[in-house]
């Protein structure tokens, strides 16, 4: 849910070329809009990509492993928050966790939930307490990052079809075929790891709320 493990010459050029191109433009544009961030700003973000990189080392069998994308976007807002899944996706691609041309569609996968979790908490936050505003606010910004997912593996030609000859199926329709049949086996263990994600978001940030309030929008 949170990235591609595909290796590099196997997406059409065009796709991960895209993906690459509009990475570079968000990093460009949140840097220069938060150039003027305090220290201890740069400091949580960090802080916080080192929390996400260890949080997707915990597995949890069929289901994956957590994201922790949703308490990354709540506490450093969008754009920080898209700055550390491109870190956290840059590092996971020299693990092996995917091809180096694929880092721009995964920071854009797992950074539709950082960029999206805050502004959803901010919505809701004000008639619930924190801990179930940020379960809220996970959930919906987990669908965000698997609605990119689909997009990602449509304009693929289907994992099936990129697994094996690229986006060769795509041009007769058997690669929309792949990804509709991709998604509905996949669809259960996606439902059951945004539960634990939202049950885990909801911990921590009602942790926060009880011990850091500062650090919460």
């Amino acid at each position: 849910m949170t990235h591609l493990h595909i290796a590099d010459g196997v997406l059409p050029v065009l796709l991960w070329a895209g993906g690459l191109l509009v990475m570079a433009l968000l990093v460009a544009f949140v840097s220069y809009r938060h150039r003027n961030d305090r220290a201890d700003r740069l400091t949580l973000l960090g802080s916080l990509a080192a929390l996400m990189l260890a949080a997707m080392a915990v597995p949890l069998g069929p289901i994956g492993h957590l994201s922790f994308a949703p308490v990354v976007g709540i506490l450093l807002g969008p754009g920080l928050g898209f700055l550390a899944a491109v870190v956290v996706n840059a590092i996971l691609a020299l693990l092996g966790h995917g091809g180096i041309t694929v880092l721009g569609l995964n920071a854009l996968v797992l950074g539709a939930a950082t960029m999206t979790a805050q502004p959803l908490y901010r919505m809701v936050c004000g008639r619930l307490v924190p801990g179930t505003a940020a379960a809220v606010a996970s959930v919906t910004a987990g669908i965000a990052s698997v609605l990119a997912l689909w997009v990602v593996l449509a304009l693929a030609g289907g994992p099936a079809e990129a697994a094996h000859a690229g986006h060769a199926e795509a041009a007769t329709g058997g690669g929309l075929s792949a990804t509709s049949r991709f998604v509905a086996m996949a669809s259960p263990f996606w439902v059951l790891g945004l539960a634990v994600e939202a049950i885990v978001s909801a911990s921590v940030i009602g942790f926060l709320a009880r011990v850091r309030p500062e650090l919460l929008p």
